[in-house]
Parts: C-alpha cells; sequence; structure tokens
C-alpha cells in the first residue's frame, strides 16, 4: 500500500504530547531521539527507568519523561493515558526475539498480543473522536506473513505466521486494525523488514551478532542453513516510515491499514553474511552453518 497526499504535516508535531512505548528498545529509541529533534514532547515509556539501549547512549533518555510500566497493566496503562494524554502514540514495545518467543512463548503472548490490546484499550477510552491519542502507529512485523512463495510480501497477503513470534504479531496487526472498524480509532499497522543499525544491542539477531563476532575475531554462526530471504533496512528509514504513518494519520488518512516498510529486495542470510565478512576485511572467518533453526525464518 501507498501513503499518498502526505507532506508537510509533520512540523505540526513540534510541541505534541507523544507517547512512545518500548523507549529503550533499539527501534524505540532511535524514534524518540528523532522526535525531539522535531520539537515533540516525549513520553518514553519502558518497563524500566534505565538500561543499556540506544535511548541512554544517545543521550535522548535526559530529554523525555520516563515512565516505567509494564504494557501488559491495565491499571499503569490507563494511569500513562490519564496524567500525559498523548496526542500520538508510538507502540513499538514488544518481545521481539524469535528465538526467546520459542524457549518462552507465554511471556511473548502476553507482551505482544496482550500488551497491544491493553494499549489499544487505554487509547480508546482516551479518544472520542475530538480528544486523544490523534494518531496511534503499531509495531507488527513481516514476519507475521509467515512464508508465502513470492517476494516481497504485499499488504494483501495472507498472514501466516506459526511460530509463536510470528503468530503473536499476527494477532497484535489483527486486533489493530479492528480497534479502528470497531471504534473509529486512528490506528495504522507497520509490518517492517528486518532492521538493523548503531545501538542495537540484541546479539541473537544476525547483523549485530555478526559483526561482535568478526571484531572479536570469531567465526560468526548462522543458526539456520543460511537460505531464508529475508528484507534488510536501515533503522533510519525505518523512523521515516514510522513518521511518515503518523503523518498521513494525522492527515485523515491511513486509519485502519497496515503498511510494508521495507526495502523490497529481499536477501539470504549467506549473502548478508558475506557482506560483512567483506567489511569487516575477515576473509579467514566464514560462517559456521549449524543448519538447526528452521522455526525462526
Amino acid at each position: 500500500s501507498r501513503i499518498s497526499g502526505v507532506g508537510g504535516r509533520m512540523s505540526e508535531i513540534a510541541g505534541m504530547k507523544v507517547l512512545v512505548t518500548g523507549a529503550h528498545g533499539f527501534v524505540g529509541g532511535h524514534l524518540v531521539e528523532r522526535l525531539i529533534g522535531l520539537g515533540a514532547q516525549v513520553v518514553g515509556l519502558d518497563l524500566r527507568a534505565e538500561m543499556a539501549s540506544y535511548l541512554t547512549m544517545s543521550g535522548a533518555l535526559e530529554r523525555i519523561e520516563p515512565v516505567v510500566a509494564d504494557i501488559a497493566d491495565p491499571d499503569a496503562m490507563s494511569a500513562t493515558f490519564e496524567e500525559h494524554q498523548p496526542e500520538v502514540v508510538f507502540h513499538v514495545a514488544a518481545q521481539a526475539e524469535v528465538g526467546l518467543a520459542l524457549e518462552e512463548p507465554l511471556t511473548t503472548f502476553d507482551a505482544n498480543v496482550r500488551g497491544t490490546y491493553v494499549t489499544l484499550e487505554c487509547a480508546r477510552r482516551a479518544w472520542d473522536g475530538t480528544h486523544g491519542p490523534r494518531a496511534m502507529v503499531t509495531a507488527s512485523s513481516d514476519k507475521a506473513y509467515g512464508q508465502h512463495q513470492s517476494l516481497p510480501y504485499r499488504e494483501d497477503d495472507e498472514l501466516l505466521g506459526q511460530y509463536p513470534y510470528d503468530v503473536s504479531k499476527a494477532c497484535a496487526d489483527m486486533i489493530a486494525r479492528g480497534y479502528h472498524v470497531a471504534f473509529g480509532l486512528p490506528v495504522a499497522v507497520t509490518r517492517c523488514a528486518n532492521i538493523y543499525g548503531p545501538g542495537d544491542m540484541r546479539f541473537s539477531r544476525i547483523i549485530p551478532g555478526t559483526m561482535r563476532s568478526l571484531l572479536r575475531g570469531e567465526r560468526p554462526i548462522i543458526r539456520s542453513d543460511g537460505k531464508p530471504l529475508r528484507d534488510y533496512m536501515y533503522v533510519s528509514d525505518a523512523v521515516d516510515g514510522y513518521l511518515r504513518l503518523a503523518e498521513a494519520l494525522l492527515d485523515g488518512q491511513a486509519a485502519g491499514q497496515a503498511y510494508n516498510f521495507g526495502t523490497g529486495d529481499p536477501v539470504s542470510v549467506l549473502e548478508i553474511f558475506s557482506e560483512m565478512i567483506d567489511v569487516a576485511d575477515s576473509p579467514d572467518l566464514a560462517p559456521e552453518i549449524l543448519g538447526e533453526a528452521s522455526r525462526e525464518l
């Protein structure tokens, strides 16, 4: 899908109260930093006040109103909406590790599914059609599509996620869009490709994990057989997409829709490894291919 007829409205975010859930997350931290630069009054919500994250490293933490809360706690989230009265909401908090979702599915469903519907319900109660959140962007993932024969994904492709992380994102995706259909909430959904860039502290992910191994002089490990095709996008491009979608919602467009963000040019895991080995000038550190992660496509 395309967001059409949008332009110039992001200046309106200056002075707006903006809630970002998952502010200490990789994307959340970059999003907060950009919003501050645009002049927004940012409320950054996470499970902890301080932690090792891009938000902390960038210094953006010192320029926001921090809130410590669990997105799956209705009372805490209701209090957050009541106290801060955000005009724009970016719901990017999630349990974002595919491997961990296989080990702890209940934790994943609690964060990604319950956390989403609790946040949406609090936004719905705060919004009366004229007051409350005027735009809400909720993060899904291209993993919600599961496995399809043709790539890149299209927004009208069926959501075929089968494993815990994929299913949790598919559920959150449908719930968010349903809140627009049922209640008129001005919410839209992002389905991002694999996002990479500075400040990603989750070294189980392919790009930061591989680069750390190469810098240490260690052979990087591929958990799969290296053949799965995925799309990879730089974090600042993802933030551009989030902001553009919020802009569209503020302009009265895009509500109830889902949008793919990516390059549209999927590549294999082995290709990514090859490029990173070249960049690191480490031709002797060929990856160790385990071929064990068939459920982490």
